[in-house]
């Protein structure tokens, strides 16, 4: 029985993948003997999928064991159908301790999906970074693909101590020729009643058309410990306008090149 809470599943599943990607899912499962096991399951969801969808659609599937394969198969279709690649202009990403109410998603996992579909550009901006080296690995694959990467992190100097482990140091493993690198001067920044100066406090990602949105700096914290709240948006005129704000930045020289 196709219910409420798997078309649901699988609307959800449906946003975080490509319509070939969905659409060649959907006729392997279509192939599939009798209904959902642990084993076919596993063997359903196998592949270069979005992880993400990858745990939601097995989820779902293990809580459908009575539903036909081809059933399923063919729901997914529908809903191909009908979401297409229209995927919501938004999306909340909740990180952290589950709820059994939203689904929880790592939000690593989010930033990796998005940078492996990365064709032009991926823009990372920073408080703090620190363990990431997945993320790294990400980056520099993208890099060999072409990607343009522009990193924009606060420095431990310029923010006099409210930073305690410079983050520029988290991406030394990624090529320097690939990446543009910048940071925020002391000379620039407005000072409190007390004399410290302002935080490069912003944590955002570009990648392509899309932009993540959040609490979480890029540390295996945030990734793993943390409970960490964020936004994907993908409506293409708020990206450019968020890209635009960063590159208005740096022609005014508010934001200047790290010396590599």
């Amino acid at each position: 029985m196709i219910t409420n809470e798997l078309v649901h599943a699988l609307l959800t599943a449906r946003r975080r993948m490509t319509s070939p990607a969905w659409q060649q899912l959907a006729s392997n499962i279509g192939k599939m003997p009798s209904t959902p096991t642990s084993t076919s399951i596993r063997e359903a969801t196998a592949g270069p999928q979005s992880q993400d969808a990858v745990w939601l659609l097995t989820e779902a599937f293990g809580k459908h064991t009575t539903t036909p394969w081809a059933a399923i198969a063919a729901a997914m279709l529908t809903v191909d159908h009908l979401a297409g690649d229209g995927n919501a202009l938004t999306e909340l990403i909740w990180t952290g301790p589950a709820n059994n109410r939203f689904p929880v998603r790592r939000l690593d996992q989010v930033l990796y999906d998005l940078i492996s579909t990365a064709e032009s550009r991926i823009v990372l901006v920073t408080f703090a970074a620190h363990r990431i080296r997945l993320l790294c690995e990400h980056l520099t694959a993208a890099i060999k693909q072409g990607v343009s990467l522009t990193l924009i992190v606060e420095c431990e100097d310029e923010s006099e101590g409210q930073l305690t482990r410079d983050a520029i140091e988290a991406f030394r493993n990624v090529p320097a020729a690939g990446i543009h690198m910048y940071y925020w001067p002391l000379a620039k920044r407005e000072r409190n009643q007390a004399g410290r100066p302002g935080k490069l406090h912003m944590k955002c990602a570009i990648v392509d058309n899309v932009a993540l949105i959040g609490s979480a700096n890029l540390t295996d914290d945030a990734f793993n410990r943390n409970m960490e709240l964020g936004i994907i948006v993908r409506e293409r005129s708020t990206v450019d306008s968020i890209s635009e704000h960063f590159a208005e930045l740096i022609r005014a020289k508010i934001l200047v090149p790290v010396r590599k």
